[in-house]
């Protein structure tokens, strides 16, 4: 008799738990838009065109990651070209320039996701190109070059009416 109830409420609760595992079934087929009959001819044809999808994406991933070292080796190559140069003046035209070219890079971005553009991507990618390319101490230190040019000139400046006064 005591066996007799112990067992029937363990069929009780694995009962219970069977409606609950087919409750989230139904759920988690819900979700991914198939029904009860389907899922079983769908999932393998899906889960195969998702590997095959994964497998391409991982390739592109490889081909941009690739041509992401070549261009920022090209622009490390520049960088060394521009030493030369006045640090002021190249980071004045650097910015004029680059509106413009984040503009199209915009576009291009906007052409090929269409709908599924996400601006504040985007905006994470231009962080962080500008985090790549060390742009925020090039900023610092063309900022710290102006301040220390410009100190110098009032410097000259005050020498230069203290001489005219005398």
């Amino acid at each position: 008799m005591f066996r007799h109830r112990e067992l029937a409420a363990k069929i009780a609760a694995l009962t219970e738990d069977l409606e609950e595992l087919r409750s989230e079934k139904n759920l988690l087929l819900a979700s991914l838009a198939y029904s009860e009959e389907d899922a079983a001819d769908q999932f393998p044809k899906d889960i195969a065109a998702m590997e095959q999808s994964l497998k391409r994406l991982e390739e592109q991933e490889q081909k941009y990651s690739a041509e992401l070292d070549a261009a920022l080796n090209e622009y490390a190559g520049l960088r060394e070209q521009t030493k030369g140069f006045d640090p002021v003046q190249l980071y004045e035209a650097k910015q004029a320039i680059r509106p413009g070219k984040e503009q199209k890079a915009e576009n291009r971005a906007q052409q090929v996701y269409g709908e599924k553009y996400n601006q504040l991507l985007m905006f994470d990618s231009k962080k962080a190109v500008s985090r790549m390319l060390h742009e925020d101490m090039e900023r610092q230190a063309v900022r710290r070059l102006v301040r220390q040019a410009h100190k110098e000139q009032q410097t000259h400046y005050k020498k230069k009416s203290k001489e005219q006064e005398r």
